[in-house]
């Protein structure tokens, strides 16, 4: 048994504390597809289980850096490590003649407790309050004896008095405590100091999971250094991109970022077959004479008791043809799906509009064929007006150029989940394409009219193959590090968010931080 093993903050969770949609998406797939996937955090089950409540884990988790194992969906602690009553003795002493600001972990009347004096509280206290307001488990107490309340297990100091060589004298490995050093993961100028049980670990819980489970490889994700004891027992062990790097120098290799979804993007790849295909260079100068034997072979007569109501039926028509190896190629059933074609390329699709359809199909074709997915973009149009009584052109425009590529992006964002998959083409279809449209000869009808949308030429094919090629959609003259309204105006599409959030996905560009109100990205 094959079992990965994340941490939370900073690694699987973006820089908002939330889980990305993207990683949402593709491991819970991932899951379903059976691979054995689970959690080790140093936030409790409480805090943890909010933020992870829509992927369906059902393997035990590691809470609180190792101190329990727990059962994800009953809440039953499996696992436990609770101080003894010697040590609960130490601690009260020790911060009763020391008297720092601290928070103290503890079940007692069947529920997890949260306490703190109300009489010592310091600023990272009483963010820390702030932050969980109406949390259930969160309790004042006005004397450090109520304080120490129930069976504990963690104490958090936040931005202690003291430094952390004075702690380390007496918890560091001392007096049956063991501890971890480490600024917060979104306050960077913000230490914790966290005190536990000498034997608990991330690494300790790994091991003890490993054997709960039968597992024969352990492979862990994480970002800080309450993770490297972790990486240490992992058979193999993986850094974000935005790790410490004490951490990077430990991990079998270096992943993307948090921010980039690089933990399940790192373990669906890994669970993906590579399936031959013959790559296509990025920009493909299409056949003009065989497009045009396509457009003649689909053509049908320009009257309003031929024209269908789907402006797009002919260019899907058209292009079906154009990618076809041969006449036995279409609509070739795969599983409970007809495919558009079956080549021997792999499996094409013509997809005009709403890629949401498109997903029962590619969880399955992508199981057994290379796919490309073909979205045909009209680059050129002319709008043309027909009398529907006799053909007659009663009025013909000029060509129009667009630039506009919104409604793809966002029909991309509609199959983020697959995106980064090795074995899926995006192949853009540039097209020229002429509307018509019957009506009234007086043209006073034309909101109602029948009308056919007809491609007369392609013009471009783009084959977006792999991660990198869509830097072509990084906007001239973008600084390295960029603000969102920069990428607006050098882009110049509708949307830009949607872009962003496109290239953020395929590893192309990275959150870096904010300034003010204004979230920043770098290129990568």
């Amino acid at each position: 048994m094959k079992l990965y093993i994340t941490d939370l903050d900073g690694t699987f969770l973006d820089h908002k504390a939330e889980v990305p949609r993207l990683t949402e998406a593709v491991i819970n797939r991932e899951i379903k597809n059976g691979v054995n996937f689970t959690y080790a955090t140093a936030r409790s089950i409480y805090s943890a289980e909010p933020i992870m409540k829509n992927i369906n884990i059902t393997l035990p988790v590691i809470t609180q850096n190792g101190t329990f194992i727990v059962d994800p969906v009953t809440k039953k602690q499996l696992v436990t490590h609770y101080f003894s009553d010697k040590s609960r003795e130490f601690l009260i002493n020790f911060f009763d003649e020391h008297k720092e600001s601290l928070l103290v972990y503890a079940y007692f009347d069947g529920e997890e407790h949260v306490s703190w004096l109300t009489y010592n509280t310091n600023k990272g206290v009483k963010r820390y309050i702030k932050d969980r307001e109406g949390d259930k488990r969160l309790r004042p107490c006005d004397n450090y004896s109520s304080l120490f309340d129930g069976e504990i297990y963690y104490v958090t100091l936040i931005m202690p008095e003291m430094s952390k060589e004075e702690l380390d004298k007496y918890f560091d490995n001392k007096n049956g405590f063991a501890r971890n050093y480490q600024p917060d993961t979104y306050d960077t100028e913000e230490y914790w100091y966290e005190i536990y049980r000498k034997d608990v670990s991330k690494a300790n819980a790994v091991l003890e999971l490993k054997k709960l489970l039968n597992a024969d490889e352990i492979i862990c994700f994480g970002d800080n250094v309450n993770d490297l004891s972790m990486f240490d027992v992992a058979d193999r062990c993986y850094a974000v991109s935005n790790a410490v790097d004490e951490l990077k120098a430990k991990a079998t290799g270096i992943i993307r970022s948090n921010n980039q979804s690089g933990v399940p993007l790192f373990i669906a790849e890994e669970n993906s077959t590579l399936w031959r295909y013959d790559k296509k260079p990025l920009y493909d100068t299409p056949d003009d004479e065989l497009f045009a034997e396509c457009i003649a072979k689909s053509e049908t007569e320009l009257s309003p008791d031929r024209i269908g109501t789907l402006n797009e039926k002919q260019i899907h028509s058209v292009l079906k043809s154009y990618f076809a190896s041969s006449l036995f190629d279409k609509e070739i059933k795969i599983g409970n799906y007809y495919a558009d074609l079956v080549t021997e390329t792999g499996i094409v699709e013509i997809q005009t509009q709403n890629f949401k359809k498109l997903i029962p199909k590619l969880d399955v074709f992508l199981q057994a064929s290379h796919v490309t997915v073909v979205y045909p973009f009209h680059k050129r149009t002319r709008l043309n007006y027909f009398d529907k009584k006799t053909g007659e052109l009663i009025k013909s425009g000029n060509f129009v150029s667009h630039k506009d590529m919104t409604d793809f992006f966002l029909e991309l964002y509609r199959i983020k989940q697959y995106l980064n998959n090795k074995n899926l083409t995006i192949c853009i279809a540039k097209l020229e394409v002429e509307n018509f449209r019957y009506t009234a000869k007086d043209m006073k009808r034309r909101k109602t009219d029948l009308k056919k949308t007809v491609p007369t030429k392609l013009s471009e094919l783009i084959y977006l193959e792999e991660p990198e090629s869509y830097r072509i959609f990084l906007p001239d003259g973008l600084p390295e590090i960029f603000t969102k309204k920069q990428f607006q105006k050098l882009c110049r599409i509708s949307e830009s968010s949607i872009l962003i959030e496109i290239l953020k996905y395929m590893g192309i560009i990275d959150f870096y931080g904010k300034r003010g109100n204004e979230y920043i990205y770098c290129i990568k």
